[in-house]
Order: structure tokens, then sequence, then C-alpha cells
């Protein structure tokens, strides 16, 4: 079973921190404030309807985080919570991962998700030892898209209508890092 540190030190003002309890009322108000933000990429943002839904979801994920399912981390930008990264879609037969990630809209434009996909993506390759780590972005994100090719992701081509989102199906930008 893998495994992964519950803390990670980006640089002197971001961290990453495995999902809590402490933090889900914290963590509700800011996708509920983000939802129009999040929404035309991440249908998640609809599901949150009361802070139950968000007990219900951070108790899942630290189900899976403790069984090395997902390893989802909250980033903290000068001890605040500013959105989420994780390493998701894990292949322990293939040794490879998917990464998922958000920011609130008033922390874009910082560097602090590039840091922190920068981090995350280090840590999957040299830590739990992926060979592969991918990223999957609508082609219409660009902010995503953008965070892959900033790290250097090798941009493996186009999988068509490949997501379901709010308005239809979107095609997505494969994007992978490997050790090599």
């Amino acid at each position: 079973m893998l495994h992964a540190d519950a803390f990670i030190e980006v640089d002197q003002d971001i961290t990453l921190r495995r999902l809590s309890r402490e933090n889900a009322q914290e963590k509700f108000d800011l996708i509920v404030k983000n939802h129009d933000h999040l929404l035309p990429w991440l249908p998640w943002a609809d599901f949150y309807h009361s802070i139950d839904d968000m007990y219900q979801y951070t108790d899942s994920q630290i189900k899976d985080f403790d069984n090395g399912k997902e390893f989802s981390y909250d980033i903290y930008y000068k001890d605040q919570l500013v959105g989420s990264v994780g390493i998701h879609d894990i292949s322990e037969d293939n040794n490879r991962c998917e990464l998922g990630y958000w920011l609130d809209q008033d922390a874009t434009g910082k560097g602090i998700m590039t840091k922190a996909v920068a981090k995350i993506t280090d840590y999957a390759l040299h830590d739990i030892k992926f060979d592969r780590v991918a990223i999957l972005a609508a082609v219409e994100n660009e902010a995503s898209i953008a965070v892959a090719r900033r790290l250097n992701f090798t941009e493996e081509g186009i999988l068509h209508s490949y997501i379901t989102l709010p308005d239809r199906q979107h095609d997505v930008i494969a994007f992978s890092k490997t050790k090599e």
C-alpha cells in the first residue's frame, strides 16, 4: 500500500496539508465563494449544498488517504486556505497517477498553483516513486493548461469528448511527466 506525508512544505509561504475535518467549514465557504469560478471545469462545485456534504467528502478523502488510494491536500498560502491539489486516479499496477487542482480566484496570478503542482509532482515521482504523473485539462481551461506547460509537462495530445462538464462534452489535453 502506498503512503504519503500529511504535510508538505512548498516554500516559506506555501504548504500542503492533508485534508482534515477541522477546516471543513473554511473549505466549504471557499468553494461556495468560488462556485462560478470552479464550475466550468470542476462539476463537483455543484455538489456541496451544506457543511454535511463537505464533512462526508472530507471523511471519504481521509479514508482514501489512509488506504493509499488518493492523496488530497489543501493548499495554504501564508496560513490561509486557498485551494487544493491532489494525487488521484492512482494505478499501482502501472505505477502512475493523475493530478487535480483548483485555486481561489483571489489567489490566482501569484504562482501559488505552479509551485504547489511542481512540488506535488516531484513528491509523486521521487518520494512515492510513481513512474508517470499526468495532468488532464479541458482544452478551454487555459489556467490549468498554463500550469502544465510552465512545469514542462510533455503534451501528449488531445482526448476527444473525454469529460462531461456542465455545458457539454469536452476534449482534454493530456500532459505527462516521467522520471526520465
